[in-house]
């Protein structure tokens, strides 16, 4: 997403100064040449490709260079005087280097054999200790609940990359095999409430990048109603075995609606997220087993047991390691867990502690798992879901990572 008060042009740079800032700090503020080429079109009135900039700013760097090597020549001779005068304080320092090792060395020996002394005279009045008695802690009766985590499913897109492959038939097979997983862990951990939480990208969409059309199964609409008719009947299935809250996302990057020819995230209320979560909210209204409440933000919050809980896609998170204490500071709010996607791996991080229990970071697995991007950058990693489990008083104990591709 462009920051508009990092792209800003400032009231003390004129227009070379801010095109040389914006293309130096390219990767810092997140761009790629593309919006590099709107941010300058824009503030000039040109409408010239990226290209035109690209080469213009790889000129500009060979100049640059080049002054730096001419300059190198002539201060050539003054950095021969340097290193001769370099080299005696060398020989200085290397003097007093064996000396203070040698210093060292004696201050270290003679520290050593008066610990022993003091160790030997220690054990000498002691005498024998009587053991130490143990004995098992009575535990108080557990509450306990769940939350069943998963998303970028990517629905409707197909593809076949170094170690993974993908289309319709597999995504439902995956996700037959989290309900599996999850009923045989609902029994197991005799539980009685769970939270599925949705973590958005739901459907590939197709107003990300062109480069999406190649990779589609079928249209962004199909993708929607098939999805939404298909997670409706799985939510059904689950609430068979457990009563289901059911909270989903209502914002991500693949599945906004770039309308008025909009940039990412200008828009971000304009998404289909939202449209499959009242479908499912208004085909399960009835359904007393199961809770659908309906998000209006991208950021959502729940509490389980007594623990806050906050949520959203993650493509807005900059920084995860902060990403807690900035939306607690927004909300005015304090959270115990955050929960993200969007990475496409899992992973979890630790960032504080409350008076019983970490304060966490919950990254979630992909249901799509790596693609041919992801090898490109060799960064993949196994679909999966994910399932934690919650006690009172000691917060999140047990987690069940599922591997959706492991065959």
């Amino acid at each position: 997403m462009i920051d508009p008060i990092q792209t800003k042009r400032h009231s003390d740079e004129n227009l070379k100064e801010w095109k040389i800032r914006i293309c130096s700090n390219k990767d810092l503020y997140d761009l790629n040449w593309e919006e590099i080429k709107e941010l300058i079109n824009k503030e000039t009135g040109e409408s010239k490709g990226e290209s035109a900039y690209r080469k213009w700013f790889n000129n500009f760097i060979e100049g640059v260079e080049y002054q730096k090597d001419k300059s190198a020549e002539s201060d050539s001779y003054l950095i021969e005087l340097e290193m001769k005068k370099v080299e005696i304080m060398e020989e200085r320092k290397k003097l007093q280097a064996v000396k203070h090792e040698l210093h060292k060395n004696t201050r270290v020996k003679g520290r050593t054999e008066l610990i022993y002394e003091h160790v030997s005279e220690a054990i000498k009045k002691t005498g024998t200790l009587p053991p130490p008695s143990f004995y098992l802690l009575k535990r108080n009766e557990r509450k306990r609940a769940a939350v069943l985590g998963f998303g970028d499913e990517h629905f409707g897109k197909q593809f076949k990359s170094c170690n993974n492959e993908y289309n319709e038939q597999i995504y439902l097979q995956r996700m037959n095999q989290i309900l599996s997983e999850t009923v045989e862990h609902i029994q197991k951990e005799n539980l009685d409430e769970l939270v599925v939480l949705n973590g958005a990208d739901s459907v590939e969409g197709m107003a990300l990048r062109v480069s999406q059309l190649t990779a589609l199964e079928y249209g962004f609409i199909d993708q929607v109603i098939k999805y939404s008719r298909y997670k409706v009947e799985w939510l059904k299935e689950l609430s068979k075995h457990v009563k289901i809250k059911y909270i989903h996302i209502p914002s991500a990057n693949h599945t906004e609606l770039r309308l008025h020819n909009t940039s990412r995230s200008e828009m971000p209320k304009e998404d289909v997220e939202r449209i499959i979560a009242a479908y499912i909210h208004d085909m399960l209204k009835d359904n007393e087993r199961i809770e659908v409440p309906l998000q209006d933000e991208g950021i959502v919050d729940f509490k389980l047991l007594e623990f806050e809980i906050v949520a959203c896609h993650g493509h807005q998170i900059k920084n995860k390691k902060n990403a807690i204490r900035d939306i607690s500071q927004m909300k005015r709010k304090f959270y115990d867990y955050m929960y993200i996607s969007h990475f496409h791996h899992g992973n979890m991080l630790t960032v504080g502690e409350a008076s019983t229990h970490n304060i966490q970071v919950i990254q979630l697995p992909s249901v799509m798992g790596s693609d041919e991007y992801s090898d490109s950058l060799m960064t993949g990693a196994k679909a999966g879901a994910n399932l934690s489990i919650f006690e009172s008083g000691k917060g999140r104990t047990i987690q069940y990572e599922y591997v959706l591709n492991c065959s």
